[in-house]
């Protein structure tokens, strides 16, 4: 399962082993125990990738096998991954947690992706 985490300060991508429905229900119930409000719902999350990373992994190859992942170009430097899956927020901030569930390989491709071009973004900070 990949998790994707949005946040006012940007998102944060993590690989987990547990499935969507588990994770779900545990959220649901922690939720129910806290008194917290809950909004579950099917939605589509989009990462930005560089286009020179996601040529030189098989990402391409193996999104033609997975109905839950497209890809897009966005200009000449970056593509857009869309993912299909389940947003969870517990309010209207626009924070919240989008979950899906892919081919393994493609997850840990996506995630290996991602933390690339994320180590790449933040050595332009400095």
């Amino acid at each position: 399962m990949l998790k994707v985490t949005y946040l006012d300060s940007g998102l944060y991508l993590e690989h987990l082993q547990e499935t969507v429905e588990d994770w779900l229900t545990l959220r649901v119930i922690l939720a129910v125990r806290m008194g917290h409000r809950l909004v579950i719902e099917r939605s589509t999350a989009s990462l930005l990738l560089p286009i020179n990373l996601v040529k030189r992994s098989n990402l391409e190859a193996l999104a033609c096998q997975e109905p839950n992942l497209f890809i897009s170009p966005v200009d000449s430097e970056y593509l857009e991954v869309s993912l299909q899956g389940t947003w969870v927020c517990s309010d209207e901030s626009g924070e919240g947690v989008f979950v899906t569930a892919l081919n393994s390989t493609i997850e840990t491709v996506l995630f290996n992706l991602w933390q690339v071009a994320a180590v790449g973004a933040s050595s332009f900070i400095y």
